[in-house]
């Protein structure tokens, strides 16, 4: 019979799904984002909700095997693409010259914000302790570049904000991911070594600060400009076709993605950091700003 050839397997289920949700939002994608003013991780959360095991249960993420593995991975590949999106994206020469701001913007501030958090989640739930408040705080204190898209993005919403605050903006929400590590391993270090604060200080300055974030942003830098100089080589001599040149981007994050891990760095750090040296002088940004490829991308 015909219907013996219908199978409904789960992979297939999750492609139909996530092609179907893609397509429909693209429908009305401008209506979603410029007149309802809401962004595509709100709405994305909410199909996620919709088809999950707690509605229709259509996808269930623990039927596929070590699903904290997959989520992480995933997680990982967004989130290093996007902070490496928005360090091609920021103008010529930033942060060379608003490196104050931005510092400003991510120490204190993001300081401020994780201890002020942490005393609300130390209120709100009893059985934790303030340490162990610190350490959730430091998970929720940054605001990933998905969640400000629609404040740094340049749709109708964004032209409102001045350009000034929306690079600002967009310099932070690159960095500020990345920047939680040392706020956690912190926390982490502290319950960990407790009463042994030679330890903590070690772990977190040597391994965390030095290492993970200080190192992760040079190799980050460094990777961009030896990329930048490659693909620049290339394109002047005519060795690069424009369908490679325009995937090239997507392709380095995904490099960061892999070697800021198997170094043990800050690979979220690694490939903002990449994005700025990559496009730092706007050669790229230049090249590439009738594609709108990092919209796309996105």
């Amino acid at each position: 019979m015909v219907w013996d050839h219908i199978n409904v397997d789960k992979p297939h289920l999750v492609y139909i799904i996530l092609g179907g949700f893609t397509s429909l939002f693209m429908l009305c994608s401008s209506l979603i984002k410029e007149r309802l003013y809401i962004g595509e991780a709100t709405v994305a959360t909410l199909c996620g909700i919709i088809f999950g095991p707690h509605a229709a249960n259509l996808i269930d993420p623990s039927t596929w095997g070590n699903e904290d593995r997959i989520t992480l991975e995933f997680a990982r590949i967004v989130l290093v693409v996007q902070c490496f999106a928005v360090g091609v994206e920021l103008p010529k020469s930033y942060m060379e010259r608003h490196w104050r701001s931005v510092t400003f913007l991510l120490i204190p501030v993001m300081t401020f914000g994780w201890l002020v958090t942490s005393l609300f989640i130390w209120a709100l739930v009893p059985p934790l302790n303030w340490l162990d408040s610190l350490c959730v705080a430091a998970c929720v204190t940054a605001t990933d570049p998905v969640l400000a898209s629609s404040v740094v993005g340049k749709g109708k919403f964004a032209q409102r904000v001045p350009k000034h605050l929306r690079d600002l903006l967009s310099a932070e929400s690159g960095c500020n991911d990345g920047m939680a590590f040392p706020f956690i391993y912190l926390a982490v270090y502290i319950i960990r070594y407790h009463h042994h604060p030679n330890e903590v200080a070690l772990h977190w300055f040597c391994v965390s600060i030095l290492y993970e974030c200080v190192f992760g942003a040079i190799y980050g830098v460094l990777v961009g400009y030896i990329a930048r100089r490659a693909v620049r080589f290339a394109h002047e001599r005519d060795l690069i076709d424009r369908e490679s040149f325009l995937v090239f981007y997507f392709v380095l994050a995904l490099f960061c993605a892999g070697s800021g891990s198997i170094l043990g760095v800050d690979d979220l750090l690694v490939g903002f950091a990449c994005g700025v040296g990559f496009s730092n002088d706007g050669w790229f940004t230049e090249k590439t700003e009738e594609s709108h490829v990092s919209n796309v991308i996105d």
